[in-house]
């Protein structure tokens, strides 16, 4: 009845038990401890190098160009008033600081190109300048978002 991955599985299960059972318990357990410690620890290492907090922010920051591309062009068109172009500018200057950051840490992080390197860049907290930069994008983010989203609520009352 049982399908031979199924029987695969019970007999690899069986022969487990069977090995832990003849291995003492405190040496399991201690070695449970140990593999889910280096497990923790490889996520930890991963969630703050400098590399991949990089990588992130970049596509946060091509993600927010274009909702702002969007929200330039629907002044553009005339869908907004042009008193909204006194917001735009104020974000074309805060992206225009956030790009600055952006390349400036993108390039301390090309000269942190080895784990050496990486390990000095993230103690002397070139990760936590990445993650307040990170914040940045996503509080521009949500301005934009919520901005649009008045001015089309603002449209549908003046239409209705």
């Amino acid at each position: 009845m049982f399908s031979a991955l199924q029987d695969n599985q019970e007999i690899k299960s069986s022969v487990w038990m069977i090995i832990l059972s003849i291995i003492p318990s405190d040496l399991v357990r201690t070695g449970a401890l140990l593999l889910g410690g280096t497990i923790v620890i490889s996520h930890i290492v991963h969630a703050i190098r400098p590399r991949d907090l990089m990588d992130k922010l970049q596509m946060r920051l091509l993600h927010a160009e274009e909702k702002r591309k969007a929200l330039k062009a629907t002044i553009d068109s005339g869908i907004m008033v042009e008193a909204d172009a006194n917001f735009i500018e104020q974000i074309e200057r805060r992206f225009r600081r956030l790009r600055y950051n952006v390349f400036a840490l993108q390039e301390r992080t090309l000269l942190a190109s080895g784990l050496l390197q990486e390990i000095q860049a993230v103690r002397r907290g070139q990760s936590f300048e990445i993650y307040k930069c990170l914040e940045d994008v996503k509080a521009l983010e949500k301005e934009l978002e919520i901005h649009r989203a008045t001015v089309m609520k603002n449209r549908y009352y003046w239409w209705r």
